[in-house]
């Protein structure tokens, strides 16, 4: 069943929490600011987490059997070898770093470091409260542009995003027509994995406008916390994979049998972390294990696969013990440069105050066949 976070949200579109108000500085931080891409095919993009997938879950030869969704998607560019934030192999930190495109801490961070549901927007549960200025996303980016926005997950410490982005602590729209503050028009939330899967699918087929939505599937972390991140065939780890790879395949069906999505519909997929170590968490910053995520840009069709390390030169492959320094030049790919990727695909400058991708968003298309 899909069911709105918080009762007050009475329809899953279009939907804004009224919280307690909180009086915010709102000053943007803007990075060197590239000029927008010429306008690509890519009308939607549909930014997937699927929270503690470890990489290595993806390889082998019988792939197509056992995760056939998947492998879908590994017809895109991709790497398996993507690292996670420099200094937390955690949840909701890394999340942030998703929807933002800045590290954990540092000058660009973002600063949210804490792994639990937040505390009440008048308590400064806003990220631009714990900022002191305002943190922009990728949605006040996407939705001041007027494309559609969504968030979907089955976590309720992702109440943090609809706090900082509803329309008490979202930002004023400076840019063209005035899209409100609220830079979030749905947030969904869902328990179990396929009327998640079921809720996103839906909303992409009833867009009539460009659309940014970003979807986070809880099953392998939930499961690897419960029971261990076991890569033994017959696992329940495996199965919670198995389980998000059926409603991926849901998506991608929506996607590929509508004519209006069908070739203007990107998927960015990565993790936060991976996990299993120490035994039942990922919180050993030193382990590959927990450091190492996948990142793959699908963007339709029979594409040959390509390594999105060879796509992007100016990012450096990390060793496979290495999570990378955080002030690294070059970067390895992260989970956070999805942000600007995103914006990449949609033709929109990068996030303003980012850091990934900030400068030079990675390049995702993979050729043609």
């Amino acid at each position: 069943m899909v069911r709105p976070l918080n009762p007050i949200l009475t329809r899953l579109q279009y939907a804004a929490c009224v919280v307690p108000s909180l009086a915010i500085a709102l000053v943007a931080l803007q990075a060197a600011p590239p000029a927008a891409a010429s306008a690509p095919p890519i009308e939607h993009v549909l930014v997937v987490s699927v929270d503690g997938l470890r990489p290595d879950a993806l390889e082998g030869d019988d792939l197509a059997s056992r995760l056939p969704a998947f492998a879908r998607l590994l017809r895109g560019a991709h790497t398996l070898d993507a690292r996670t934030d420099a200094e937390y192999t955690v949840t909701l930190p890394n999340h942030i770093s998703m929807v933002t495109g800045r590290p954990v801490r540092g000058p660009y961070g973002h600063l949210w470091t804490d792994n639990t549901d937040p505390p009440a927007l008048r308590d400064l549960g806003s990220l631009h409260a714990r900022k002191g200025t305002y943190v922009t996303s990728m949605f006040d980016i996407a939705h001041d542009a007027g494309i559609a926005t969504g968030f979907a997950t089955s976590k309720t410490k992702f109440w943090l995003f609809e706090q900082s982005y509803g329309w008490q602590a979202g930002g004023v729209d400076t840019t063209g027509a005035d899209n409100g503050r609220a830079k979030i028009d749905a947030f969904l939330f869902a328990e179990h994995t396929i009327d998640l899967a079921g809720a996103v699918a839906d909303r992409l087929k009833r867009h009539a406008v460009r659309s940014l939505d970003f979807a986070h599937f809880a099953a392998p972390d939930t499961v690897g916390h419960s029971y261990d991140w076991d890569m033994r065939r017959g696992s329940r780890y495996l199965a919670a994979i198995e389980e998000v790879d059926r409603g991926l395949a849901l998506i991608l069906d929506a996607i590929e049998g509508d004519a209006e999505l069908r070739g203007r519909t990107a998927i960015l997929l990565t993790a936060d972390h991976g996990g299993g170590v120490p035994r039942r968490t990922h919180t050993d910053i030193t382990c590959p294990l927990n450091f190492r995520v996948p990142f793959i840009a699908w963007v339709g069709g029979d594409r040959t696969p390509a390594d999105l390390y060879e796509l992007n030169p100016t990012r450096a492959r990390p060793g496979r013990e290495e999570i990378g320094e955080r002030d690294a030049n070059p970067q390895p790919i992260r989970n956070g440069d999805v942000a600007n990727a995103a914006m990449q695909l949609l033709g929109l400058p990068s996030v303003y105050g980012s850091f990934y991708g900030a400068l030079e968003p990675l390049r995702t298309s993979s050729p043609a066949p």
